[in-house]
């Protein structure tokens, strides 16, 4: 907060841009090292019920409380479109769960697969967002 509100904040953030970058792949190698590709083949049902929960219905219900909230259709549309997708706290809670005994492994499993392909079908997700987004009024000179 206090680099933000300073001069330097543009260097900083620019300083920073290599080990942001470093931790990204850092994150997907991580990802994909856990990732087992057979749950693909033995359950496919239910890992397309755990992607169709995860774009589905959080959309969903984001959707639903923006509306709710009274905000524009393109902002609800946007948000829903943006929370289409888990990432790494699912991953801690999966792993928590599984170490407590509440989660099999193979249910960490289908969360891991839900959410890579979550992150590979969200820039989908966003370009449908834009194509039902209602186009802005054209205002006369």
């Amino acid at each position: 907060m206090v680099i933000h509100e300073s001069d330097l904040s543009h260097r900083v953030a620019k300083d920073l841009q290599p080990l942001q970058d470093a931790f990204g792949a850092l994150f997907f190698v991580a990802v994909g090292m856990l990732f087992d590709p057979m749950i693909l083949v033995r359950q496919p049902v239910h890992v397309l019920a755990v992607v169709a929960i995860i774009v589905v219905g959080k959309s969903v219900v984001a959707f639903g409380i923006v509306l709710a909230l009274r905000r524009p259709l393109s902002t609800a549309l946007t948000v829903s479109a943006a929370l289409a997708q888990i990432g790494e706290f699912s991953f801690i809670l999966a792993g928590l769960g599984v170490s407590l005994g509440l989660l099999p492994d193979e249910g960490q499993h289908l969360i891991l697969a839900g959410a890579l392909l979550s992150i590979t079908l969200n820039p989908l997700v966003f370009r449908a967002a834009s194509l039902v987004r209602p186009a802005k009024a054209i205002e006369a000179p």
